[in-house]
């Protein structure tokens, strides 16, 4: 069986805001959340590239590409207000 590097870093790009934010929690600053969204995605990138046999520049760069823009699509879509919402349950006294 033949994944193409795109494929997979697009699904994994989806599951990819959960990880970042379960990892960084909500204490960090914006900066910091997107750098590390983009460390993640480079690491699937390069995984996603390598697992394929498709391990070059131009595979790896737009694996990583594809990985970061679902991933930002998918959380300000869908995760962002889901986050937000939470936050407020879990802090109504902080406005």
């Amino acid at each position: 069986m033949n994944i193409q590097p795109e494929w997979l870093s697009g699904l994994i790009g989806v599951i990819a805001p959960l990880l970042v934010r379960w990892i960084m929690g909500a204490n960090f600053s914006r900066r910091t959340k997107s750098i590390f969204a983009i460390l993640v995605s480079a690491v699937i990138g390069f995984v996603s590239s390598f697992l394929s046999g498709q391990f070059d520049p131009g595979t790896v760069l737009k694996s990583i590409a594809i990985c970061f823009s679902i991933s930002q699509v998918v959380y300000d879509q869908i995760f962002k207000d889901i986050f937000s919402k939470r936050e407020e349950q879990d802090m109504p006294f902080i406005r």
